[in-house]
C-alpha cells in the first residue's frame, strides 16, 4: 500500500501556481474600471480575483514556487505591478468621458453642481458624473470586463512569471504618454457641445449690445442650460462608438506597457 507524500518544494510549487496569478488578478481588480469601484465590497473583490486565479492558475505552462526570499518578494511587487499597469491603462482611457463631462458642465455653467461618485467615493461635477456613469455601463455592455479579463490571462505569456521579468521603463513611458489621449478624446467628445454653447455665447453677446436692457445673467444662464442638455441628448448616439474607441486605446496602451513601448 503506497502512501501519498508531498514533500515542501511540492508545496511550494502549487502554492507559486496560485499566489502570483492571484496578486496579478488582484490588484487588476483594485484599479480597473468597474471591478474597482468602491461600491464592491474588499471581499468580494478578493472573493471574485481567488476564483479567476484558480482558473488562470490551470493554464499556466511555466511559474516559479512559492519561498521565503528576496527574490519572491520581488517577484510579488512585479506581479502587482503588471497588474495595476493594465487596470490603469483602461482606467486612463474610460476616464475621457468623464473628462468630457466636466468640461461640458463648466461650459453649461454647471460647474458649481456637484454629486457624490458611487465608483469613486469622492464629489465630482453631476455632468462629469453623469458621463462616467454612462461610460461605465456602455463599457460592461460591450464586454469591456471581458475583454479586460482575456488581456490579463494574455498577460501571462507576454510578461511571464518570471524573476527580473515584469514591465520595463520603456513601458511605463508608453503608458504615460497615453496620458495625453485622455485629453484629445474628451475634448473631441466635448467639441459639439462646446462649439455650440460658445455660437450661444456669441449671440447673447450681440443681444446685449443690441439691447443693453437685457439682464444677461437672467438669460444666459437657463439658455445655456437648455441648450447644453439638448446637445448633450443629441450626442447620445456617438456615446457607445466612442466608448468602444476608448476600449481599443486602453488595450493599446495596455499591450505596449506589457511590451515595452
Amino acid at each position: 500500500m503506497s502512501v501519498l507524500s508531498i514533500s515542501s518544494a511540492d508545496m511550494a510549487r502549487w502554492l507559486g501556481e496560485f499566489v502570483w496569478p492571484f496578486l496579478r488578478i488582484l490588484a487588476l481588480f483594485s484599479i480597473a474600471p468597474g471591478f474597482g469601484s468602491a461600491a464592491i465590497p474588499a471581499r468580494a473583490k478578493v472573493a471574485i480575483a481567488f476564483v479567476v486565479a484558480c482558473l488562470v492558475a490551470a493554464t499556466l505552462r511555466h511559474t516559479v514556487p512559492l519561498t521565503l526570499s528576496w527574490v519572491a518578494l520581488l517577484l510579488a511587487v512585479q506581479q502587482v505591478l503588471v497588474g495595476l499597469a493594465i487596470g490603469f491603462a483602461m482606467q486612463l482611457a474610460l476616464a475621457a468621458m468623464a473628462f468630457a463631462g466636466d468640461l461640458i458642465g463648466v461650459q453649461m455653467g454647471f460647474g458649481f453642481a456637484g454629486l457624490l461618485d458611487v465608483q469613486n467615493r469622492f464629489e465630482v461635477p453631476v455632468i462629469a458624473d453623469l458621463f462616467g456613469l454612462i461610460g461605465l455601463l456602455l463599457f460592461v455592455t460591450l464586454d469591456g470586463h471581458l475583454i479586460l479579463l482575456g488581456v490579463l490571462v494574455r498577460s501571462f505569456d507576454v510578461v511571464p512569471v518570471a524573476p527580473n521579468i515584469g514591465i520595463t521603463g520603456a513601458g511605463w513611458q508608453a503608458l504615460v504618454r497615453t496620458g495625453a489621449l485622455l485629453f484629445q478624446m474628451g475634448v473631441w467628445l466635448a467639441l459639439p457641445v462646446i462649439a455650440a454653447l460658445l455660437a450661444a455665447t456669441l449671440g447673447l453677446a450681440v443681444v446685449s449690445r443690441v439691447s443693453p436692457q437685457i439682464n444677461i445673467l437672467s438669460v444666459g444662464f437657463p439658455l445655456f442650460m437648455w441648450i447644453g442638455i439638448a446637445m448633450t441628448i443629441a450626442l447620445v448616439p456617438f456615446l457607445a462608438p466612442a466608448v468602444a474607441h476608448m476600449i481599443d486605446v486602453g488595450l493599446a496602451a495596455a499591450g505596449a506597457a506589457l511590451r515595452g513601448g
